[in-house]
């Protein structure tokens, strides 16, 4: 017992195995040294952090991407200061996404749908709307009230096959499965799989959306690693790990949510499903992509080493010429960026964020200040690096409409790169 127990540590960890098959067979993709936790924000600028290492590696076994786990999912997401309806962009993303959805899978009232990691509640009140019934799951303690003030019923806990027993009799098979930016923040990828599998009949259709593994390659977007994102998909990785548990991944849909997403179909694996052309566009480009190559990814290293110091070096120059430098998005990824280059307080005094959970907080270990929007504006900046580069119209038109057409704006990723 002693040596299963051991060999499971070992697999949850990721330092040495493959979450998802088991393989030992990792190299080293991208490693970012030591960090602190993204969406750990400080209450005070004297408060202490820890730091952890930050280490992308890739199996060449299964395709999957992962960072060791060192920190538990309970420090990660039980005070969680994310919120999906902060962005207008993502609501108007939900909307859509229902709408079609209940014509395509034909919902009926009778039916329920199930969100993972329903958050504030923002995609599953859609439904509700129509008269749909929903049931959420929200670790996040804080996050999950909110959900709940809008009638929505919400589970807080961890999803995984333990769990869906209990969904699965409480409430009966599912007629949807939502998964949105999950499967990637679980640290025991095969549990997770197992409880979709668990709550799926015939009729179950399990959606799952999460940025790309190749968008690091293709758009240079190592700033989406960080501790919180134990798991980096492609096709290849969900593929196999769905063939694990008898499901299938039969379809796929491109999407332009994160700055590029990759939408899952799963359903109950039957010998008459095939691969939609899209799926198979989207296997054909990691192949011809190399992604699974460590050749690939040592490239990508010297890319992201030489952009770390240029922007570092950007931002000294605009303090020697006097400029004043405002961040917008206190979002993982500006942590990541921000800590990975070594950007203090005086490099960058504050960072702007619309998220009323995050405001007055500070950026772990460089101690940055969150302030609100109207802040931003009564200090009109020379210069307003977007870190949220991913709904960066979304901030342009912001920008604009409060009085700021004369501010630089720079936009982080890809590259640095002035957008106003």
């Amino acid at each position: 017992m002693e040596k299963v127990d051991l060999q499971l540590s070992l697999l949850t960890r990721g330092e040495d195995y493959c979450r998802a098959c088991s393989s030992k067979r990792l190299f080293s993709a991208l490693d970012l040294g030591t960090l602190p936790i993204a969406n750990e924000l400080n209450k005070s600028p004297l408060d202490k952090f820890d730091l952890f290492k930050l280490h992308l590696k890739i199996c060449e076994e299964c395709g999957l991407g992962q960072v060791a786990d060192v920190v538990s999912s309970n420090r990660l997401f039980e005070d969680y200061r994310y919120l999906s309806s902060a962005s207008t962009s993502f609501k108007k993303h939900a909307e859509n996404y229902v709408r079609t959805i209940i014509n395509e899978l034909k919902i009926e009232k009778e039916d329920y749908v199930l969100e993972i990691a329903s958050n504030d509640g923002y995609l599953l009140s859609n439904f509700m709307e129509k008269g749909i019934n929903v049931l959420g799951v929200e670790p996040a303690q804080n996050i999950a009230v909110i959900s709940r003030s809008l009638g929505i019923p919400t589970i807080s806990n961890f999803f995984g096959e333990e769990l869906a027993e209990e969904i699965l009799s409480k409430y009966g098979y599912p007629r949807l499965i939502i998964a949105n930016n999950v499967l990637a923040h679980v640290p025991d990828i095969r549990d997770f799989m197992k409880g979709l599998a668990r709550l799926s009949n015939s009729r179950t259709r399990i959606s799952v959306e999460n940025p790309r593994l190749r968008n690091i390659i293709e758009k240079n977007q190592f700033d989406t690693i960080y501790h919180e994102h134990f798991s980096y998909l492609s096709c290849k990785a969900v593929h196999k790990l769905a063939h694990e548990f008898n499901l299938v991944l039969y379809d796929l849909d491109s999407i332009e949510t994160h700055g590029g997403s990759n939408r899952y179909w799963l359903m109950l694996d039957e010998s008459r499903v095939t691969q939609s052309e899209s799926l198979k566009s989207e296997i054909q480009k990691e192949i011809l992509g190399k992604l699974f190559e460590p050749s690939t990814w040592i490239n990508q290293q010297e890319i992201v080493n030489e952009y770390l110091v240029s922007f570092r070096q950007f931002l000294e120059a605009q303090l020697n010429l006097g400029r004043n430098v405002v961040g917008y998005g206190a979002a993982a990824k500006a942590s990541t960026l921000i800590n990975s280059a070594q950007i203090d307080k005086k490099l960058l005094p504050s960072i702007a964020d619309v998220s009323f959970e995050k405001q007055g907080r500070f950026m772990p270990c460089k101690n940055i200040q969150i302030i609100s929007p109207e802040n931003l504006v009564s200090i009109c900046p020379d210069i307003i690096v977007l870190f949220v580069w991913n709904i960066s119209l979304e901030i342009l038109q912001w920008v604009n409409t409060n009085g700021l057409s004369k501010t630089e704006v720079w936009q982080t990723i890809p590259e640095l790169k002035r957008i106003q």
